[in-house]
């Protein structure tokens, strides 16, 4: 019967400290290094574009962060359906905050005057994903990949 609570104590205490232990591990050091993304979702038009207010999108591009929670460079290249469709390409910095729990946000400058907020998950070094909070951003969900170049093998 002692052999029992005891097991059952120290489950107990375990489950307690791992979400500690786990949280601990992420800050902004995790992110550092240039990552591939892409993105789909659907972005808000007006309605002589599409009378359902909104259009798909896909994106692709590359984001640069520096370690200390500023994002030193990224690239886009957005393609979607409206009437004059095809696609753009952009450039973009901004800000990034890694919370302990593996949370975290992001904003991306494009350095026009908009602003983009994302709300971010934090899986490791080499991968991390994040949704747009704006609003008329029906869905925006990114996946990011850490390149690893020949030399950092």
């Amino acid at each position: 019967m002692n052999a029992n609570k005891v097991t059952f104590a120290l489950i107990a205490l375990l489950l307690a400290v791992a979400p500690n232990l786990h949280a601990a591990k992420c800050s902004n050091a995790l992110l550092k290094g240039t990552y591939a993304y892409s993105a789909q979702g659907f972005a808000e038009v007006t309605p002589d574009i599409s009378s359902a207010g909104f259009v798909p999108f896909a994106q692709t591009g590359l984001i640069v962060y520096d370690g200390e929670g500023n994002i030193i460079s990224g690239t886009f290249t957005d393609s979607t359906t409206t009437a004059n469709g095809g696609s753009f390409r952009g450039t973009f910095t901004g800000t990034y905050a890694v919370n302990r729990d593996c949370s975290g946000t992001i904003i991306a400058d494009l350095g026009d005057g908009n602003l983009f907020h994302f709300d971010l998950v934090v899986v490791g070094s080499t991968r991390h994903t994040a949704i747009n909070t704006d609003p008329g951003a029906f869905v925006s969900v990114y996946s990011f990949h850490k390149i690893v170049r020949e030399e950092e093998r």
